[in-house]
């Protein structure tokens, strides 16, 4: 009887699926999307399928047992298939910012890494950056709960001693008026928090015309942006996200969905430098920081 029901296990393992579905087809998901497959293919007898967003139809979903995993990449795919998925289906997301906004914290049988790269691991690379930190300025909505989530974990995690000063957009007549308030200040850093509510483009390109201007230090919430003219900045990196949302899906295909399995944020924050904005504005990078960076401007 005992190899009987090994046998019917292994039967059971062999048809395990796991559905990969990404927001949209662009390089950084579909680079999340790759090394999560390679992760996951290191369990014998699962078959995997990578399909966009705008490919999946609901059998596609209901297709899908309690012994299968849906892993959804980006936070399009992840609040679709979360609203159509089975409950009893586990479904796991990967580059997601401010998930529980989202409502993916709280949906039953799930479990994912976030976007989110923590206050105080920011903190932390502008002390690093400038010994001698003081004051923080910031532009956030008070109209926006992803502004007041942030600011509410940036109070928490603030070093001793340092002080945030707070620009709240919603009272000023224009984006304008709020960065050179901002700018008018002289703050050690200008943090940018990753609400698309406070940065638009435009706003985005007046702080960094400000910042060479008046010689201020930008910390922007994304490589990108640092690119285009901040200081220094963090984000994820894809393929860090795949491999952590690889994991979680095997771990849930060997013993399900665990409160071990929500994970808060990043492990491994990417850091990126701008060496020409550096030294515009009269900055040198400690030697460790430039060899630890991700991605260096020069």
């Amino acid at each position: 009887m005992l190899i009987v029901l090994c046998a019917c296990s292994l039967n059971a393992w062999a048809e395990s699926r796991v559905l990969i579905v990404l927001s949209s087809n662009s390089a950084q998901y579909q680079e999340c999307a790759v090394n999560a497959k390679k992760t996951i293919s290191k369990i014998k007898g699962v078959t995997i399928v990578t399909k966009a967003l705008s490919e999946i139809v609901q059998s596609d979903l209901d297709a899908l047992a309690p012994s299968d995993v849906c892993l959804a990449i980006g936070a399009k795919a992840s609040v679709g298939i979360g609203r159509k998925l089975n409950p009893s289906v586990p479904m796991v997301y990967a580059m997601v910012s401010n998930p529980r906004s989202l409502g993916l914290e709280s949906r039953p049988n799930t479990a994912g890494i976030s976007a989110d790269v923590s206050p105080a691991d920011q903190f932390d690379l502008m002390k690093r950056v400038m010994g001698n930190v003081k004051t923080i300025g910031v532009l956030y909505r008070s109209s926006s709960q992803r502004s007041n989530e942030l600011l509410s974990n940036a109070r928490s995690q603030l070093p001793a001693g340092w002080v945030l000063k707070e620009f709240d957009m919603d009272t000023f007549g224009t984006d304008a008026k709020a960065v050179n308030a901002l700018v008018g200040q002289r703050v050690d850093f200008a943090w940018m928090i990753s609400d698309p509510k406070v940065y638009s483009p435009g706003t985005v390109k007046a702080l960094l015309i400000a910042s060479l201007k008046h010689k201020l230090r930008v910390f922007a919430f994304s490589s990108q942006v640092v690119k285009a003219g901040a200081l220094i900045g963090v984000g994820i990196d894809p393929s860090e996200q795949g491999v952590s949302a690889g994991q979680i899906v095997s771990e849930s295909l060997l013993n399900g969905i665990s409160a071990a399995d929500l994970l808060s944020g990043p492990a491994f924050p990417h850091i990126t430098l701008n060496q020409v904005v550096a030294k515009r504005i009269g900055i040198t990078f400690p030697n460790d920081l430039i060899r630890e960076a991700d991605d260096l401007y020069d």
